[in-house]
């Protein structure tokens, strides 16, 4: 009978901790599926919602900008408690990628798709109860995912006469002064004489080819222990696992004493 309640109590435990190990979840809380209008606000990010995450959240705001006849000048967003006059909580926000004005309105290039930041478990505890709001200026906030996080970086402030260029400069500026350097190095490695290269080949000698050929096998060797590597999801699944090895061990050790 004691050998039931045992086993009874080993999948009560093994339940309870699977329950914890999904508890730090991420979600997904549908916004705005069309404009609200200019200055307005739309749906919030439930306050309830947040503190689900626990702690910290990092916020990713799925978003599309709007340039009706091509008369938008801004694209603009910003987080507020909305319950509490609107109240602009960017000052409380942290984001390695983010850029904002001083006034707490957060700037976005036109076609930017996503905005991403952290908020603090004490700024959501001190939200209203219709929690995280957006006022929007040619932005519609469309979803927002959510997800445990930890502090980030200040985000980037940049001055109001620098918004309109900022907006509309092309997103791919940095992008392109990284590969104008490649190519000039691989024109510069192609001037060398075709000569020099076909001597430096000739002159290498066949000791180094054998010990190349040798070097090659210990190469093949290191994929292999990718496939013992942890997850990097969120360390619930193994903190589950141990827990529940744990769980069996103590439960074993009871039978064996029992007999």
């Amino acid at each position: 009978m004691k050998l039931k309640k045992i086993l009874a109590g080993f999948v009560a435990a093994a339940m309870a901790v699977t329950t914890m190990a999904v508890s730090a979840f991420a979600s997904t809380v549908t916004l705005d599926s069309e404009y609200v209008g200019s200055w307005s606000a739309g749906l919030c990010i439930p306050k309830t919602e947040l503190e689900a995450i626990g702690g910290d959240v990092k916020v990713t705001l799925d978003i599309e900008t709007r340039n009706l006849a091509n008369t938008a000048d801004q694209f603009l967003l910003a987080p507020m408690d909305y319950d509490n006059s609107w109240t602009r909580v960017t000052d409380q926000l942290t984001s390695d990628t983010m850029v904002a004005k001083p006034d707490g309105f957060v700037v976005v290039k036109e076609g930017q798709t996503s905005v991403e930041f952290v908020i603090t478990g004490a700024t959501i505890a001190s939200l209203g109860d219709s929690g995280l709001g957006f006022q929007v200026q040619n932005v519609i906030v469309k979803s927002a995912n959510l997800e445990a996080g930890s502090p980030e970086g200040a985000y980037t402030i940049i001055e109001e006469a620098d918004v309109k260029d900022y907006c509309f400069s092309p997103a791919e500026d940095t992008a392109a002064e990284e590969t104008e350097a490649p190519a000039e190095e691989a024109v510069e490695e192609t001037e060398a004489p075709a000569e020099e290269a076909a001597e430096e080949e000739t002159e290498a000698p066949a000791e180094e080819a054998v010990e190349v050929t040798e070097a090659a096998p210990a190469e093949t060797e290191a994929p292999a222990a990718d496939t013992t590597t942890a997850p990097a999801a969120t360390g619930n699944t193994a903190a589950a696992a141990i827990a529940v090895v744990m769980v069996a061990a103590g439960a074993a050790a009871l039978v064996s004493k029992r007999k």
